[in-house]
């Protein structure tokens, strides 16, 4: 199992853009900075090489409690009573840290099986990230699919 962790705000995926000056259209990333600075952050601890088989995901977002938060709402906000459940979304948030972590630590984002998204409020804002291998799906608790 690799577990990595990234200080600072967590940033969701942003839409790809488009555009089109004097005749001439193309696309572009507006995230590829995020990407890379999660990159950067994994990058010395990650794998050798990636991960080929099936994998596990499991990633928590530490968001920022909300300055105007009173200290008994501030309290629930760190007891995880009460749970942010404003933008960004946990799938934009999950969808930058997946793409992140292509050619990386898995070789690619179809290789994730199960994934765990949790967001809770803290005063130090992150996100964590747990990357598992998955022998077989026997390993999960699942025996077929009656199980679900």
């Amino acid at each position: 199992m690799f577990q990595f962790e990234i200080l600072g705000n967590p940033i969701p995926q942003k839409q790809t853009r488009y555009c089109n000056k004097n005749g001439k259209s193309w696309m572009f990333d507006p995230s590829q900075k995020d990407k890379e600075r999660i990159q950067w952050n994994i990058k010395p601890f990650a794998p050798t090489e990636p991960l080929l088989g099936p994998v596990e995901l499991t990633i928590a977002f530490f968001m920022p409690i909300p300055k105007s938060a009173s200290k008994a709402l501030r309290l629930q906000m760190l007891n995880r009573v009460v749970l942010p459940n404003k933008k960004p979304d946990e799938d934009n948030l999950a969808y930058l840290v997946t793409n992140a972590l292509k050619r990386i630590v898995y070789e690619d984002d179809k290789q994730i099986c199960a994934k765990h998204v949790y967001k809770f409020y803290s005063d130090k804002p992150r996100t964590v990230i747990q990357v598992r291998a998955i022998q077989e799906c026997k390993a999960m608790g699942y025996q077929d699919a009656s199980d679900f």
